[in-house]
């Protein structure tokens, strides 16, 4: 009885101690991340985005009326469907993924009748990717959610913050070809 006694005054203690933070205020949460590792408060860019990339992930989860827009949902068919024929290491090279992720994608594409496989004609070892009517229909009404979802997302930002974000991650993108490296 006297440790539960004092387990409890010691938790009461640690409470009137701690600072006080607003319940599930996420923007709170990132500038406490940033300043524990940023003591000299430099920007922490990369903890930024990929906390916004969160919020983003967030916002397509099953259950929101956005959670059709998936990266492999939009990707692979709209890849396709500017360039049928492409072979899966050619996809994987577009989108920026490991080979066998793009296995993995594709094979979810296929059975979700977004996707078809033939082998080529030309080289019987390899195996060409079409996009299906299916896929090119789901394509078109993810397309356009895509106004709204940008809207829910982005719409804190003015038109000129919005560009200012897309020219950066663009130019990082960009960049990115450049530096193949591993880290």
């Amino acid at each position: 009885m006297i440790v539960m006694e004092h387990t409890v005054t010691a938790r009461l203690r640690m409470k009137k101690r701690r600072a006080p933070i607003a319940p599930r205020h996420f923007s709170t949460g990132v500038r406490i991340i940033e300043q524990a590792i940023s003591p000299h408060g430099t920007p922490v860019i990369g903890l930024h985005l990929h906390m916004a990339f969160g919020l983003l992930a967030r916002s397509l989860a099953r259950g929101s009326r956005f959670e059709s827009i998936k990266p492999a949902a939009i990707g692979i068919p709209a890849l396709l469907q500017a360039h049928p024929g492409l072979s899966q290491t050619e996809l994987a090279d577009l989108l920026g993924i490991e080979r066998m992720t793009a296995g993995v994608q594709v094979e979810r594409c296929i059975r979700r009748g977004l996707v078809r496989r033939v082998r080529s004609r030309e080289d019987r070892r390899r195996y060409c990717l079409y996009i299906t009517p299916r896929g090119a229909a789901r394509l078109r009404r993810i397309a356009a959610l895509i106004p709204k979802h940008e809207q829910f997302v982005f719409g804190g930002l003015t038109p000129f913050e919005r560009g200012v974000l897309y020219r950066a991650l663009r130019k990082l993108i960009d960049r990115s070809d450049q530096r193949r490296k591993p880290l």
